[in-house]
């Protein structure tokens, strides 16, 4: 019984994946952050949301997941750009950058502007941007990277897979999250950074540097 819930909930996830892929492309559209790591962070909620979801409800999956897997990314991002702070000299040159009235010309002077706009605000998307992506292709794609994000997951060490499963899935802040386990928010959130990475590098075929 409890092997056949697990393979329905499984399949949930796989056939619901674009939510996680339309929302980690408008985040990664409006913060620059890599769209791989914004879907896998996608992925987990997609898994959380899964876990608690009741057919009884009569809500419909998407729209209960939605929120979820919005909010995980939200989550992720939000907490960790409590604790990242721009060098000073980054913001003075965004300003320098910003008065001047040509473009940025460099690919240096674009990332300094994308960085320091996103780390102040969040930009609304156009709807057509935030549209899933229905090919076949892509939900087949986007089916096998489930399997494998859920695989590098599980093969985290230890105290990864604890900080990733806490701060993305279960939505503690860092904080929170450090005080249980007596470090600090700073750990907490470079066990998370190294999980991702981890997985991100699984689902590449790399192998994880510590």
């Amino acid at each position: 019984m409890h092997n056949t819930f697990l393979k329905q909930r499984n399949r949930q996830v796989e056939h619901h994946l674009d939510l996680a892929r339309s929302q980690a492309i408008k985040f990664s559209l409006s913060t620059g952050l890599d769209r791989d790591d914004l879907f896998q962070v996608g992925v987990l909620g997609l898994v959380k949301a899964s876990r608690s979801y009741r057919e009884d409800t009569q809500v419909p999956f998407p729209v209960f997941a939605r929120p979820h897997v919005r909010g995980a990314i939200l989550h992720y991002l939000r907490d960790s750009a409590a604790l990242v702070r721009l060098p000073r000299r980054i913001e003075e040159e965004a300003h320098r950058i910003g008065k001047r009235s040509e473009d940025p010309v460099t690919a240096r002077e674009q990332w300094i502007q994308r960085a320091y706009r996103s780390k102040t605000r969040w930009h609304q998307l156009p709807d057509h941007l935030q549209a899933p992506f229905d090919s076949q292709l892509s939900k087949l794609e986007d089916s096998e990277r489930f399997e494998r994000v859920r695989a590098a997951l599980m093969d985290l060490p230890e105290l990864e897979r604890c900080a990733v499963r806490a701060v993305v899935m279960e939505g503690q802040s860092l904080r929170t999250v450090g005080s249980n386990h007596g470090v600090s928010a700073m750990t907490i959130q470079r066990r998370v950074k190294r999980g991702l990475q981890r997985i991100s590098q699984a689902l590449r075929g790399d192998q994880p540097s510590d």
